[in-house]
């Protein structure tokens, strides 16, 4: 349930086990979502995902968008914490997290098991100001995200529809000036995609009560 935190937060996990897709930059400056600030917890879609979760997993967001991952491990170790940046952008009434280089590495090795290597589509990457973009919306207290879709990438790709730079069989990288990048997220918004039968969300903690 770890990788699950991290999953549900990052967004990043599956992707990488195919190969990831960036933006050279992020395409519009970067602001902090207020609706992001307080304390995050994640939201289980089966019965044994739910009995693995613990009162140690959640995100904490402060007002300035710097998020406090916190993951249980198993009883005998101590739990993990990873800060990040939630910043992000909206465009068209689209809003996006843009995930930098350094904070999506940091937030996927944190959750390996001991001893296991990174995937080859973080470790093959040279740092850079590249972002991996995530969309969110937030209903009735519960954030749900999408991914950009590797397979639809690649296909789109291939097809001549779309260009985007590949290094390897692991990363594709859309570059261009922000106008061009911005272009890319109005026309193709099937680039992002969530699975309908295991959502990916966090639904905000209730309030504690005052002392």
């Amino acid at each position: 349930m770890a990788r699950r935190l991290l999953v549900l937060l990052s967004m990043l996990a599956p992707l990488w086990m195919s190969g990831c897709v960036t933006f050279e930059r992020a395409p519009a400056p970067l602001a902090c979502d207020a609706r992001l600030v307080g304390r995050w917890l994640p939201v289980a879609n089966t019965a044994e995902e739910q009995a693995s979760l613990t009162r140690d997993d959640f995100a904490q967001v402060d007002s300035q968008c710097k998020a406090t991952v916190s993951i249980s491990q198993a009883s005998d170790k101590s739990v993990r914490k990873v800060e990040v940046d939630a910043r992000g952008f909206s465009l068209d009434g689209q809003h996006y997290l843009a995930l930098g280089d350094a904070d999506v590495t940091r937030l996927f090795t944190q959750s390996l098991p001991a001893g296991q290597e990174p995937p080859k589509a973080l470790t093959g990457r040279a740092p850079s100001d590249a972002v991996t973009l995530v969309r969110y919306r937030i209903e009735d207290d519960v954030f749900s995200m999408a991914l950009v879709d590797y397979d639809t990438v690649e296909k789109l790709v291939k097809d001549k529809v779309l260009t985007a730079s590949s290094a390897d069989q692991f990363n594709y990288q859309f570059k261009g000036d922000d106008a061009y990048l911005r272009e890319v997220l109005r026309k193709y918004p099937e680039l992002f995609k969530a699975d309908p039968e295991k959502p990916m969300s966090l639904r905000r903690a209730p309030a504690e009560p005052a002392p």
